[in-house]
């Protein structure tokens, strides 16, 4: 009997050994794994083939975390930075460094970094790490699109306390502290003279933390138009035909004439009349009158063979209760009679059986600039070209497609973010299409 107990008591304890070697074995195997990744052949110093380096909480950090590093050889004398992916560095203050390892609590901005340890005249990368900036508690309402430098602009919302401040950051990452006067449901800040231009990132920095209110703030100034250059059929020999719009204006930047086009007005029964001749007799360019009443085309009248006859007739334009442009006629227009809408404060032409995707939501033009998918249609509608041009056509998208109808569309842009060149393929001709447009 004895014997047989003992057997069993040495097989529980096999048994017992054997499941705590598979409970340890992944660590080990990480451990072991992390040491070769992160050693260097022929030291033992931090990095060297007798080091472990690791960071027991991954490498994504918020600001204000503690970050510890389990490593060896690394001098009480180190010293500690976070160097950011332009070479800039940032010295840690005050680490705890031991034989076992590093601690220190991040204060850096949000970004990536790599930690380097600097010690007896050499400098060795520990890893890297991301920092996303501390969550704070507040609530948004109200974020303008835009400020032209030297204006200040107006963020509205809740839970704002004395230590917030709006900042921008330009593409290159360069952060701009904007003097900012807080209330509790208001930041209202002012933009210098010399601010970086362009689309940037907005955010509300307060106590420490912050927060990102949009990926679209633009910081620019108000161009105007100076000409639009359409060319359909780019590439086709057989077909390839640009159409031209050169505005010119009087001191004020009011439109007072086109070179294409010469161009009178009077005061008509329903608004001011516009009359256009045009400087020659090329294809894609006839007489024809606008009216225009409260900044926007109220009707169009040309020369047409619609209703069987030939003649004048006069065509009004609507627009929705957004302010979009919902319905126009226009002679010589591969479109025929435009049936538009919107959604979510972008052109649709659904109803035209044109699909525009706008996911990309970083895909923005400058606030000021022309309506790009108002464009794809007045490429091949004379009436549209004029009155877009004029600014006389209702609301602008917020956004640019990335695609019509599935093909992909490019875009160039200037200094700061007005689209100067997109080429796309035209949804009913397939024909591949540019506009370039010129700005002062």
């Amino acid at each position: 009997m004895d014997g047989d107990v003992d057997g069993d008591v040495e097989g529980n304890e096999t048994v017992m050994i054997m499941r705590k070697i598979i409970y340890i074995l992944p660590l080990i195997m990480v451990l072991v794994a992390v040491s070769c990744e992160k050693g260097n052949e022929g030291t033992d110093g931090p990095g060297g083939t007798d080091s472990v380096i690791r960071f027991p909480s991954g490498s994504e950090y918020a600001a204000g975390d503690d970050v510890i590093i389990i490593c060896t050889g690394i001098s009480s004398e180190a010293v500690l930075y976070l160097v950011s992916p332009d070479g800039s560095q940032t010295l840690v203050g005050n680490p705890t460094i031991t034989a076992s390892g590093i601690f220190f609590t991040l204060d850096v901005p949000a970004g990536d970094y790599t930690v380097v340890v600097e010690q007896s005249g050499e400098r060795v990368e520990l890893g890297n790490i991301s920092v996303t900036a501390a969550s704070i508690d507040i609530i948004v309402n109200e974020v303008p699109s835009y400020c032209l430098p030297g204006d200040s602009f107006t963020v509205e919302g809740l839970d704002f306390d004395e230590s917030a401040e709006l900042v921008i950051v330009s593409a290159d990452g360069t952060r701009t502290s904007l003097r900012t006067e807080a209330t509790s449901t208001s930041l209202t800040a002012q933009v210098p003279d010399d601010a970086p231009r362009g689309k940037m990132q907005l955010l509300i920095v307060q106590d420490d933390g912050e927060m990102t209110v949009s990926e679209t703030f633009f910081v620019t100034t108000r161009k105007l138009l100076t000409g639009v250059v359409y060319t359909i059929g780019v590439g086709n020999a057989t077909y390839e035909h640009s159409y031209e719009l050169h505005p010119e204006r009087d001191g004020s930047g009011e439109i007072v004439g086109f070179t294409e086009y010469g161009m009178s007005s009077s005061d008509g029964a329903d608004g001011t009349v516009y009359s256009f001749d045009p400087a020659s007799g090329d294809f894609g360019y006839s007489d024809f009158e606008m009216t225009v009443r409260n900044g926007q085309v109220a009707s169009v009248r040309f020369e047409t063979t619609q209703g069987g006859e030939e003649g004048y007739y006069t065509f009004e334009w609507e627009y929705a209760s957004d302010g979009f442009l919902s319905y126009a006629v226009g002679s010589g227009s591969a479109y025929g009679t435009l049936f538009l809408g919107s959604e979510d404060g972008n052109l649709s032409l659904d109803d035209l059986a044109i699909e525009c995707d706008y996911s990309d939501e970083t895909l923005v033009n400058n606030p000021f600039a022309p309506d790009f998918v108002l464009g794809i249609l007045a490429a091949d509608n004379e009436q549209l070209r004029v009155a877009q041009v004029m600014g006389l056509t209702g609301t602008v998208s917020t956004m640019l497609p990335a695609s019509i109808d599935g093909n992909a569309v490019t875009y160039a842009y200037d200094d700061e973010g007005y689209v100067t060149e997109a080429a796309y393929t035209d949804p009913y001709t397939s024909f591949e299409t540019e506009i370039k447009y010129t700005y002062e």
